[in-house]
């Protein structure tokens, strides 16, 4: 096998194993039962990242001068990675609630509504990356190359850097306007959940934007060890983002909403 082969399956395999320690201490000593909705976010996010790991270990074991692992590969990208995605604005999307409607329910809140009508839109851009794809075997060498066509890779960059910033934007305000529910002796808690969970979303920002323009400079053209590498690299560093977000000490307030 190549070098770059072998460093593929290393990425893939270390981060199964980062995962599986991250859900086994996420879900030690918690019935089904106990679950709520944003637990059930993270669990899920995790659950993910874990199985795109896994797929990609074994995908990259047979990219080569195979089609039909090649066609997979850019699959599995768009799929795991995308509802990784959607699972991650989710969350993100509730913590917003969590810190900017004390005292509404989900469902009460316009704001809540609002941020869930803005996922609509990745429907569409899914939809793109499933048509515009690239999954091609190179003659000369065997190599299999993925990818997105620019149709499909520009609108993901733009919606996702939007999304982000825009869920970004609403923690800074909640942490740093005067009339906050945020403010206040008693709301410390809730402030390091804010604090922290901006962060996150700034790291989650940074990483997929990364990503995601790797796809839009190759345009199509990448090959497919190194994009799965990278999309397994993205998925496991942003469930560690979350993980390390979830583990604050105002975990438990915003997890019983």
């Amino acid at each position: 096998p190549e070098p770059v082969e072998i460093l593929s399956l290393f990425i893939s395999l270390l981060c199964i194993t980062v995962m599986s320690l991250l859900f086994g201490r996420k879900t030690a000593g918690t019935r089904i039962g106990s679950i709520n909705y944003p637990r059930g976010l993270v669990i899920m996010l995790y659950f993910l990242s874990w199985l795109f790991s896994v797929v990609a270990a074994m995908l990259v074991q047979t990219n080569n001068r195979n089609q039909t692992s090649c066609t997979l590969s850019i699959l599995v990208c768009i799929v795991l990675y995308a509802s990784s995605k959607v699972v991650i604005y989710l969350f993100l999307i509730e913590r917003v609630y969590v810190v900017t409607a004390v005292g509404f329910t989900r469902w009460n809140s316009r704001m809540y509504k609002f941020n869930l009508a803005l996922i609509s839109p990745y429907l569409g851009i899914f939809v793109l990356a499933v048509y515009f794809r690239v999954a091609e075997i190179q003659s000369e060498d065997g190599h299999c190359m993925i990818g997105l066509k620019s149709v499909a890779s520009i609108p993901l960059i733009l919606y996702d850097t939007f999304i982000c910033s825009w869920l970004t934007g609403l923690f800074v305000r909640a942490l740093l306007s005067s009339t906050s529910m945020l403010q206040g002796p008693t709301k410390s808690r809730l402030r390091d959940v804010a604090r922290r969970t901006f962060i996150g979303s700034v790291f989650a920002l940074l990483l997929s934007s990364a990503n995601v323009a790797s796809l839009v400079y190759f345009d199509g053209n990448q090959r497919g060890l190194y994009c799965l590498a990278s999309c397994t690299l993205d998925v496991t560093l942003n469930a560690i983002v979350i993980h390390w977000v979830t583990s604050s000490t105002g975990r438990s307030q915003a997890d019983q909403r």
